[in-house]
């Protein structure tokens, strides 16, 4: 048995490229988790590092030109929540590069996401939507 995320409506933030960008996060770290835990290290560990490489330079940069057209009031502390983010992915990213046993490595970024999607998904982008409201259906 292993644990995995679930989406509610309740972390949507009202915009719809945004909500799926934020879904498809969660199935990555789902994938991560099950991975790990049933001692899976191989092409769906390389599939869910390659994605996030890839949310990294597309969704955030989405959200903050999201953000950035509509005023969001927050802007500049979120996008530095956002660099904390970038910065914690290129050091597990040589973590992973230099790592005899990739599992620690693994496990501390499993940890991460999961923090990551319950403080900054869960809370910090729940902010914009409650600003801005819903702007798409």
């Amino acid at each position: 048995m292993s644990i995995h995320f679930e989406w509610t409506e309740d972390m949507s933030v009202g915009e719809k490229t945004i909500d799926a960008q934020h879904q498809r996060l969660l199935a990555q770290v789902n994938t991560l988790i099950d991975a790990m835990f049933f001692g899976k290290m191989s092409a769906e560990v390389t599939e869910a590092l390659s994605f996030f490489e890839t949310y990294i330079n597309e969704h955030l940069a989405y959200e903050e030109a999201y953000m950035q057209e509509r005023g969001f009031s927050d802007l500049e502390e979120h996008k530095r929540k956002h660099e904390v983010f970038r910065d914690k992915y290129k050091n597990f990213k040589s973590k992973m590069a230099s790592d005899a046993i990739p599992d620690a490595a693994l496990i501390e970024m499993e940890g991460f996401l999961g923090q990551w999607w319950v403080d900054h998904i869960g809370h910090e982008d729940r902010k914009y939507f409650l600003e801005f409201g819903s702007t798409s259906t």
